[in-house]
């Protein structure tokens, strides 16, 4: 595992901070070397928040879902339910470490976008930046850490046909224990979904 120059430690120190006071938001891309441009931080967001209906449909999918201390207390979800979302959702696992996160699922739209699939992945594989991997794993570790959902943005880079990756990521897991994460991830370009 190749791990990012640049501290997930102190990334993810700076997104909890601001998630759980609302200070700090400018220093997050700073940290990272403002490589992750157009970036948008928003801690429990309301289906008004979020801009296409796979992400809607997926926040109200976990919002009905039986919670211990915020975490709903499943690692599987129901395809059934989430149909319409399917091919943009990321089921992740965290694993032992702090910084260890596999994806079980990576939907087919986002992996067709994407131009690669991370199924059986970590974060730390994914063809992009330090930067953005480091971003990505510093948003998991302060959703398992608050636990919360979790609303991003961030533009996306230049040689896919989305301007924007949207995502909100949802902490699943056991007896109030971060376990995984549902993740919608939706690419948007002109304001709809690509």
């Amino acid at each position: 595992m190749v791990m990012s120059e640049i501290s997930v430690e102190r990334v993810a120190e700076a997104i909890e901070g601001y998630l759980a006071n609302g200070r700090g938001e400018h220093v997050i891309p700073e940290l990272l070397n403002f490589e992750v441009k157009d970036l948008k931080l928003l801690r429990d967001p309301a289906e008004a928040d979020l801009p296409v209906e796979a992400l809607r449909l997926t926040l109200r999918y976990w919002q009905t879902l039986p919670q211990v201390s915020r975490v709903p207390n499943v690692t599987k979800i129901d395809p059934i339910r989430l149909r319409h979302a399917l091919g943009y959702l990321m089921l992740i696992d965290a694993g032992p470490g702090s910084n260890d996160f596999r994806y079980a699922l990576y939907g087919t739209k986002i992996a067709e976008v994407a131009g690669f699939d991370m199924t059986g992945k970590t974060v730390w594989d994914i063809a992009t930046s330090s930067a953005v991997q480091t971003f990505f794993a510093a948003c998991y570790r302060a959703v398992r850490a608050l636990p919360c959902p979790l609303y991003t943005v961030h533009m996306a880079p230049p040689q896919i046909t989305a301007s924007h990756w949207h995502r909100v990521i949802l902490p699943l897991g056991e007896h109030g224990e971060v376990k995984r994460f549902l993740v919608c991830n939706t690419p948007i370009q002109h304001g709809h979904l690509v």
